[in-house]
């Protein structure tokens, strides 16, 4: 009887080994805007009356239609981070009210750039949809980092409640005589891979969450290697996840 309880015990173990399962990091949307607004080399004073105002029409034009290229990014991460599971709710929060302003920065400047009359000030307007919002640069990489660090989480917070159970059928199995000393050596791998995993996902998250776009502009390369680090965290629980799976066979075996 003892040992059907036990294998019942061990059954409810690997129903969460199946549930924590292996993550696969999502496809990171770390596009950046293929197009930009051009301005004319030709300096205004030199420019008829109506070529002017031609180039007027035209950067209204072209601003109008990226700057509402971005808006509808903008709406797309709006629901990426409003479906996220496992989004953390002041991550959450903070993400939503981020692209909510730049959606309302973006919205006056369509408004200011289409009421321009003159070929400078409409020029100042075209440069700053991209160097005043980064939605391709920062923004979209930003959010997908962020939630790929908060999904990561989830599963490691998972098996670092799954390593506490499996340690007290070890210890329990040990203080009845039998040898799990192997068992023991797996499962401290397993704690050691699971905090490794944890340690590098919460801190792609707290350094990623503050960037703005003036930080972007100070440093091109600044969201440079957090892909590689959340890869190595997903290693570390899968490898975690691994050792949890031997520790329920070797137990059915003892």
């Amino acid at each position: 009887m003892r040992k059907l309880i036990a294998n019942r015990k061990l059954t409810l173990t690997a129903g969460i080994i199946a549930v924590v399962g292996l993550m696969t990091i999502p496809s990171l949307a770390m596009a950046k805007s293929s197009a930009t607004t051009k301005t004319t080399t030709t300096p205004n004073s030199a420019l008829s009356a109506s070529e002017q105002q031609q180039h007027l029409a035209n950067i209204k034009t072209k601003g109008d239609a990226e700057i509402t290229r971005r808006l509808a990014q903008l709406n797309k991460l709006d629901g990426v981070i409003a479906a996220a599971v496992h989004l953390a709710p002041s991550d959450q929060a903070a993400l939503t009210a981020e692209v909510n302003t730049e959606v309302s920065g973006l919205t006056a400047l369509q408004t200011k750039l289409n009421s321009e009359t003159t070929l400078s000030e409409a020029i100042i307007d075209a440069q700053s949809i991209i160097s005043e919002y980064r939605v391709f640069a920062l923004v979209t990489p930003k959010i997908w980092l962020i939630k790929t660090a908060d999904d990561q989480q989830a599963v490691e917070t998972k098996l670092t409640a799954l390593s506490a159970k499996l340690q007290s059928r070890i210890t329990a199995d040990q203080t009845a005589g039998k040898n799990v000393a192997s068992l023991q050596t797996t499962l401290n791998d397993m704690i050691a891979k699971t905090n490794a995993a944890q340690s590098i996902s919460s801190s792609v998250e707290s350094a990623v969450l503050p960037l703005q776009p003036s930080n972007y502009d100070a440093d091109h390369s600044i969201l440079s290697g957090y892909i590689t680090q959340l890869n190595t965290a997903r290693g570390d629980f899968q490898t975690a996840y691994t050792d949890a799976k031997t520790i329920v066979s070797d137990l059915k075996a003892l």
